[in-house]
This record gives structure tokens, sequence and C-alpha cells, in this order.
């Protein structure tokens, strides 16, 4: 029924989304306070300028905010049709704001359908290692990190104890007083060099250049010179290490960078280094 709604809402919109032509379609399920079950749809559009695009599942998702707490309890599945000839996946961004929504559990349904093939996975599947503070607030962001800080684990080795070292040393760096959470990123590389960023917040948080991202020229300048990064760590000023938001996690596997090592702590402290292509399963091509 619903993946069906999806494909008729796609077929009915006449004009396509000005850049690629790909029309995408979420349908959001979600119960209401009295049980009854009732939905949003949301469609994707693109701007010249391609970072000032939004996906169909946030347009869905942020529709949910309009409606009384009493009126929406929780998201049950997200239904996903496009113009693809085959299942499509949710892209990083969609992935990381369908975790962070208080609506939303690890166990919502995520069901995509194309070319008479259906997926239906897990969200926490599609977005594993969220950061800690993924459903919290600023202020219990800060309060998470203070807390988390001084328990976090260490990493063994030599060059990820230099990649988180350089991390915090970065994230000291973004102090702009717009958030509670400031992010440094460094990457140690085989040679023993390193190269460290840190986040650029904006007021326009949107418009804030991630601390990952940033050493993208970085990576690029020493592999053209035979050099490949061995570790990679996002850390903020309290030294917790996160995996890469969705936009580093994108960047790094379409560019060819999915090997390298992150480091991450877990809610517990616990430290964890998954490849970052670990971290953005079943990508989207």
């Amino acid at each position: 029924l619903w993946v069906r709604q999806a494909h008729r809402v796609r077929d009915e919109r006449a004009r396509r989304p000005s850049q690629s032509k790909f029309r995408v379609v979420a349908v959001v399920v979600y119960e209401r306070g009295d049980g009854t079950v009732s939905h949003v749809i949301g469609h994707n559009d693109e701007a010249a300028c391609l970072k000032n695009s939004i996906c169909a599942e946030r347009a869905a998702f942020v529709q949910l905010c309009m409606l009384p707490q009493s009126a929406c309890s929780r998201v049950t599945a997200v239904y996903i049709a496009s113009d693809a000839a085959e299942p499509i996946t949710p892209g990083a961004l969609c992935r990381e704001f369908m975790m962070s929504s208080p609506l939303t559990s690890t166990d919502t349904r995520i069901v995509m359908e194309g070319g008479g093939r259906r997926l239906d996975l897990l969200l926490a599947g599609l977005y594993p290692h969220a950061s800690p503070y993924i459903r919290l607030t600023a202020e219990e962001q800060a309060a998470a990190g203070r807390r988390l800080g001084p328990a976090v684990r260490p990493f063994p080795a030599a060059h990820e104890q230099q990649a988180w070292e350089g991390a915090v040393a970065a994230a000291q760096r973004d102090a702009r007083p717009l958030h509670a959470i400031g992010y440094g990123a460094c990457v140690v590389f085989e040679d023993g060099s390193d190269a460290r960023a840190w986040q650029w917040k904006a007021l326009e948080y949107s418009c804030s250049l991630d601390a990952v991202c940033l050493l993208a020229p970085a990576l690029a300048a020493r592999r053209d010179g035979g050099v490949e990064p061995r570790v990679l760590c996002l850390a903020d000023q309290h030294g917790v290490c996160h995996a890469p938001h969705a936009t580093a996690r994108a960047i790094l596997v379409e560019h060819g960078y999915g090997d390298v090592r992150v480091l991450v702590h877990d809610s517990d402290g616990h430290a964890h280094t998954p490849t970052a292509a670990e971290l953005l399963p079943t990508a989207p091509t």
C-alpha cells in the first residue's frame, strides 16, 4: 500500500529536480497517540548550488515537527520510491537525520522498492556508530561530553593516539559560541605525518564546514604523492571520538577512502575502529 503510494506520487510529479532530474519520494508512516496510523509525504528538490538541496526523507520528516506531540508518537516505517530501476537506499544525510529524530528508533524499518525488487532494512543497519549525542539537545550534548570525556577508553596504537591527540587539539580551534560542541579532525598518514582541521561554524547551521571534509585537500595531495592515510579521528573538545558525520562519510566512501580506519567512542566510552566504508553500508551509487 505505502510503496504503491510512493510510486504514484512520484509518477504524478511533473516538475523534476532542476539539476539531476531524478525524482525520489518518501512516505513516512507514523502512529498517533491513540494508536491509529497516518503518514506524510516528501520529495527531493535541488538548487543550483548542489549543497543547498534537500532529500525526500528530510522533506517528509520536517513536516512531523508541525504536528502536536499527541498526534505523532513514533515513526513505524519509511517507504521510498525513485526513478531508479532498482531499490536505492537513503543517502548519508537522510540516514543521519532520521537517526537523530526522537520519533525513530534503531529498529525503524526503511523500505525501498524499484524495478520490482524490494529492500527492507532497519535504520541501525543503515547508520552504524551514530554519535553518542545523536538525539540530544545542545545542552544535553554539553553535559554528555563533560561526563563521557573523562571515561573514554584510550586507543592502544601510537598512530591512533597521535590521531586522537591531534583531533582534540584541533577541536579547541572550533570555539565560535554558536553551539556547545566543537569538532576537530586529524588524519595520520603511512609516513607518520598528519594533517588537522576543525569545524567552521556558521550562524545558519547547515552552512557550517565539516572538520573531516576540510581534510580533503590534504588527503588528495598526499595520495598524489603516493602516501595513503592510515587512521582518521573526529573528536570534540572533551576528547570523545565520533564517527564522521554524514557528509564526511559520503565523501570518504565516494572518493576512494573507504578503507581508512576511523576512531570511534560509543555511548559507554568504549573504543572502536571501523573503516569508513563500514559506516555507510549499502551506499547508493
